[in-house]
């Protein structure tokens, strides 16, 4: 007959411990991958690099934006359609990370870019010129690819 001793039960209770902090990291990681799987991808090309940008094109998509997401990588983004030209802003209220904002026209030109916005900070990021289009990219994007104001982007298909 087996002993049950305090170490077995230490040892089961670090290995239980463990396993439930692992499964509330993959609950968490499936909350993320749905928040981010509710949209409609579309390619994006900006600094000769293509991410594939969620597509947020309805008002309820527009106000939630990337305030789920836990995390942004170098290939996604949040393509915030506006659907027609005019002054819009965004803002960081309740982010939890750093983005770029990249502001473009109707005809795919970058207006405006915001780098290294921090998360959570009360700002408002206003488009400051007629813009249809705000690409939110992963911090430091911008500077890495050499993304410039002027330069024009390219949509998956050619559709905007």
């Amino acid at each position: 007959m087996s002993r049950i001793t305090f170490r077995s039960i230490a040892l089961l209770l670090i290995v239980w411990g463990v396993a439930t902090a692992l499964s509330g990291q993959a609950a968490k990681v499936g909350a993320m991958d749905s928040a981010k799987s509710k949209l409609e991808t579309v390619p994006v090309t900006l600094g000769g690099k293509t991410v594939f940008a969620s597509h947020a094109n309805e008002d309820w998509s527009r106000t939630e934006g990337l305030l789920k997401w836990s995390t942004i990588t170098e290939d996604e983004g949040m393509l915030l359609d506006f659907k027609l030209p005019g002054q819009h802003a965004i803002h960081m209220q309740g982010m939890k990370f750093p983005i770029d904002a990249v502001w473009i026209d109707a005809q795919g030109v970058i207006k405006l870019i915001y780098e290294e916005i921090p998360p959570n900070s009360g700002q408002v990021y206003p488009s400051l010129f007629s813009c249809r289009y705000c690409l939110e990219l992963k911090s430091g994007f911008c500077k890495k690819y050499g993304v410039k104001i002027g330069q024009t982007l390219t949509f998956g298909g050619g559709q905007r």
